[in-house]
């Protein structure tokens, strides 16, 4: 579990390290497996989309217009690391595990603390399927991210996808294929931005740099949860 704060300009935690990396989905990675660090400004070297949603860049660009909801612009960065290590309670816990350990975990807090805005849009949210146990469209969702779970090892991969996605036109391109029949913004909009801007829990398929930059498991799910509603799971 992961646990996400937002900074002011008074939170500086200047002993922890700055991220400097390829995506949000990488930092989140790193902070699972026990690295506490600032996401900034600047962090994120490749990834053309969590820049915009998390309010690191102002929108501007047709593409940028397009990336809702997002976080209002300047935002000055986040703290992320594991929980159990986290110096303050954190505003967000990020976690991914399988369909049945999160289902469970939803149970316990109340179906009642699920967002449900999503307008049954499956690359913003998949809560549905803790709700009403489908989701149409699920399966090519699995099947892409299965297939790029074997890509993501692959040293030539990552330099591919790390060279194309610095790309705006193809950042733009991409995101007119996948809308609306994959994940997008696994980690950085539906886990972190939406559970922010709404208090309740957003669960999510992981989107592509989630596989691909994350590493994580394409049979598991990502989800946000807003601090207040994580503390009932300890009672």
């Amino acid at each position: 579990m992961v646990g996400v704060k937002v900074l002011s300009a008074q939170d500086q935690y200047t002993h922890f390290p700055i991220y400097q990396g390829v995506s949000y989905c990488d930092a989140v990675r790193l902070a699972g497996e026990g690295q506490m660090l600032k996401v900034l400004p600047g962090s994120i070297k490749v990834c053309r989309w969590s820049p915009v949603v998390l309010g690191f860049k102002e929108a501007r660009k047709p593409f940028e217009l397009r990336l809702s909801p997002r976080l209002q612009f300047p935002t000055t960065g986040f703290l992320l690391g594991p929980l159990e290590d986290f110096p303050v309670d954190p505003e967000i816990v990020i976690i991914r595990t399988d369909f049945f350990s999160l289902r469970s975990l939803i149970e316990r807090a109340g179906r009642e603390w699920l967002w449900c805005g999503h307008g049954n849009r499956l690359e913003v949210s998949a809560n549905n399927l803790m709700t009403e146990g489908q989701a149409p469209g699920a399966w090519l969702i699995t099947a892409v991210n299965k297939a790029l779970s074997k890509l993501a090892p692959l040293r030539g991969w990552q330099s591919l996808t790390r060279f194309l996605f610095r790309s705006y036109l193809i950042t733009a391109g991409y995101e007119a294929v996948i809308s609306r029949t994959l994940a997008d913004m696994s980690l950085c909009r539906n886990s972190t931005v939406i559970p922010l801007l709404t208090g309740r829990v957003n669960v999510s398929f992981f989107c592509t740099g989630g596989i691909n930059w994350g590493m994580n498991n394409p049979d598991h799910l990502t989800s946000g949860w807003p601090w207040e509603v994580f503390t009932r799971l300890r009672r």
